[in-house]
């Protein structure tokens, strides 16, 4: 372990109470508002209850040791697929783990991407989007996370399929870049695209 004045390195022989440590150490020093923990229903993936609350006891521990407010988002299932009867994190997963397998609870997946995937509501919509004014939409072609792009591809292409009037875009660049000034994506796009198909009252 590195003494508190040098940079934590990793190593091979690194601990996971030394990891616990830096964490803290650096929670201290910096003082953030809070640790916001993403997608945090993938902690459940335990193959007991038990280590799940163990996840969630160590990160309560963290949170009163430094004084800095975790907050755990498990937005998606607490919308698609919430559970009341089932604590701590109310909500029902698709998958979980019984020893080294991961199970797929496929009603429970069927019942996700039915409420959850946009692809897969354009046949129950069709009809509505079709009475929109205008309709559209653009993606990053170097986003981090690739699945925007091939989800965003297959969107348009849907749209296609079921004759739905829409603009769709792949640009040059990553999530958000480009978006502001004279020359971005707000002013060049957006901002035409309102002007176009908005409807203003004269009066």
């Amino acid at each position: 372990m590195n003494s508190p004045q040098e940079p934590f390195q990793a190593g091979p022989r690194t601990r996971t109470e030394d990891y616990r440590y830096a964490l803290e150490q650096a929670l201290l020093y910096r003082r953030p508002m809070a640790v916001m923990i993403d997608e945090a229903q993938h902690m459940a993936k335990m193959a007991s209850g038990r280590r799940l609350l163990d996840q969630l006891d160590v990160i309560k521990s963290i949170a009163n040791r430094t004084g800095t407010v975790h907050v755990l988002f498990t937005t998606i299932f607490q919308a698609h697929l919430p559970n009341p009867d089932k604590p701590p994190l109310f909500i029902d997963l698709a998958a979980r783990k019984v020893g080294d397998q991961l199970i797929i609870d496929s009603k429970l997946t069927e019942r996700l991407r039915s409420s959850f995937l946009l692809e897969t509501m354009i046949p129950q919509y069709a009809d509505n989007l079709k009475s929109l004014r205008g309709l559209k939409f653009d993606w990053g072609r170097n986003d981090l996370n690739q699945d925007h792009v091939y989800s965003n591809q297959a969107f348009t292409h849907k749209l296609n399929e079921f004759g739905i009037a829409h603009e769709a875009e792949e640009y040059n660049g990553t999530w958000g870049e480009g978006n502001w000034g004279e020359a971005g994506r707000v002013s060049t796009e957006v901002l035409p695209f309102f002007s176009r198909h908005l409807v203003f009252d004269k009066n």
